[in-house]
């Protein structure tokens, strides 16, 4: 038994300290991005103009959700199982697979460019996609270099990796619209000095990779190895279509009747994204985190518990306080001009929206660790099937209602992804996972709650509710609660 207690600290330690690497990184990507969104909201001093950059951006970031068909997934668990096979085949073939597919998908980019550009009537959009199509082959070369380092629970590097990523495409957004290709062509700017930062982040990468790994770049193409790879790694990208690509079709759609429309939306997903990359990290964690006692059944429910506990321990908190104080948040980042009561709404159902698929993303990357793939698939269809099937036909009348259709989704998601873990014969201990994590975010609540009708002594209340929240959460790792156990009546024997 004390062994037992010294390795969950250990496991403690651990995913404390990785988490705090990805979630730094991830912090930096997110702050990078929001800088330099606010820096194009300023310098273009345009809402229609800004709206139309983010429409490009956000069309070419659902581009690349079909990027590495699961070779990267497949790679992070052969790296945490079986490092060495990774390096002598496993990488090598999920790089050719990957860079082959990019290459199809360029393709299909450039065929489909003239159509985008025609049904959101503005022409500049067809020569910036055809341009973006050149990045998709180097991006996939960018996410199986970073996979190489997650896999090996090498989280430095890879954050690093993350951070260079985003610094070379966040600048070259920034030159496109400072130094614009030809009269006035923002949007062709912005593709060519995005598509030589992806260039100058893929050869970097690939010199780390060579440096620390060594793989084996040439040998026999084994077709065998590859179903192998894609059998296990295809239900978690169709998993990750079906979550990412909603919030850009969202964009898209409302970009159909309001560009206008379209930077607010933007601006609430850029802000939102501050919590999302809670679960965003504890996901890079998880994985190979989990798949490393994916033979142990009772040690990985241990692991999975954890994670999902110090995932909801700050998504919580961060949560109510985005719905508490949305027009302060968006005013102070963006300027006054972006705020509105629209606005306000758009931030708060995200942030919820946010939450709720937190469940069923970071639940799909813990079975994902055992080798149950398929729950993440499904849980991530039926948030994504709502956003399909009612989206398009009630956007005309309200954008708003869309993003309540969207956060709707994955609170139906949320409750599958409790369902999944049953089904697969692996549930959590949902008091230390769910329940427990939530009453210091209760009693911040409370206190939050009366700041707002307490005239001078408000700030004094804010205070005493952030303090309280890391007093309790404190005293809870230190002192975690003990709820009786009940047990289903069963009649007389």
């Amino acid at each position: 038994m004390p062994q037992l207690k010294l390795a969950l600290k250990d496991n403690q330690r651990f995913l404390i300290r990785s988490f705090s690497i990805i979630v730094l990184g991830l912090f930096i990507n997110q702050l990078l991005q929001t800088v330099g969104s606010i820096i194009l909201a300023r310098v273009l001093d345009d809402p229609a103009k800004f709206g139309e950059v983010n429409l490009l951006l956000q069309v070419f970031g659902m581009v690349t959700l079909f990027l590495n068909v699961g070779f990267t997934s497949s790679l992070v668990y052969t790296f945490s199982t079986q490092a060495k096979e990774a390096i002598q085949s496993k990488l090598r073939l999920a790089l050719l697979g990957s860079v082959f597919f990019a290459v199809v998908l360029s393709l299909l980019l450039t065929i489909l460019a003239p159509i985008l550009s025609n049904a959101y009537k503005l022409p500049e959009l067809k020569g910036a996609l055809i341009i973006s199509s050149v990045m998709l082959v180097f991006n996939s070369i960018i996410n199986i270099g970073v996979s190489s380092f997650s896999g090996s629970r090498d989280f430095k590097t890879q954050a690093f990796f993350m951070v260079v990523s985003t610094i070379f495409s966040t600048s070259g957004t920034l030159l496109g619209v400072l130094w614009p290709l030809g009269s006035n062509s923002v949007l062709w700017g912005v593709s060519f000095w995005m598509g030589v930062g992806a260039i100058l982040a893929a050869a970097y990468i690939c010199w780390k990779v060579e440096k620390e790994h060594h793989p084996v770049w040439w040998g026999p193409v084994s077709f065998l190895q590859i179903k192998e790879m894609l059998k296990y790694g295809v239900p978690l990208w169709a998993g990750t279509i079906a979550k990412a690509f909603q919030q850009p079709f969202m964009v898209m759609m409302i970009g159909s009747s309001s560009v206008i429309a379209v930077g607010y939306l933007a601006n609430g997903i850029r802000i939102t994204g501050f919590i999302g990359i809670v679960t965003w990290a504890f996901m890079i964690v998880t994985f190979p985190f989990v798949a490393e006692v994916s033979r142990d059944l009772t040690e990985s429910k241990r692991r999975g518990t954890l994670c999902v506990r110090y995932n909801n321990l700050i998504m919580y908190p961060l949560t109510l306080l985005i719905c508490l104080y949305p027009n302060q948040i968006n005013g102070f980042l963006f300027g006054n001009s972006y705020t509105t009561g629209d606005s306000a709404a758009y931030i708060r159902l995200l942030a919820l929206g946010g939450f709720f698929s937190s469940v069923g993303r970071l639940g799909g990357n813990i079975l994902a660790g055992i080798g149950k793939t398929k729950a993440n698939f499904w849980v991530m269809v039926v948030a994504g099937i709502f956003v399909i099937a009612i989206v398009p036909f009630i956007i005309s009348y309200n954008p708003i209602w869309s993003v309540w259709v969207y956060t709707g989704g994955w609170a139906v998601s949320a409750l599958s992804m409790i369902w999944f873990f049953y089904l697969e014969g692996f549930p959590l201990n949902w008091w230390k996972a769910y329940g427990e994590p939530l009453i210091p975010t209760l009693v911040m609540g409370v206190f939050m709650f009366v700041s707002g009708f307490s005239g001078p002594f408000m700030i004094g209340l804010v205070i005493l509710g952030i303090t309280s929240l890391l007093v309790l959460t404190l005293l809870l790792e230190v002192n975690p609660l003990k709820l009786p156990r009940f047990r289903p009546y069963r009649g007389k024997s």
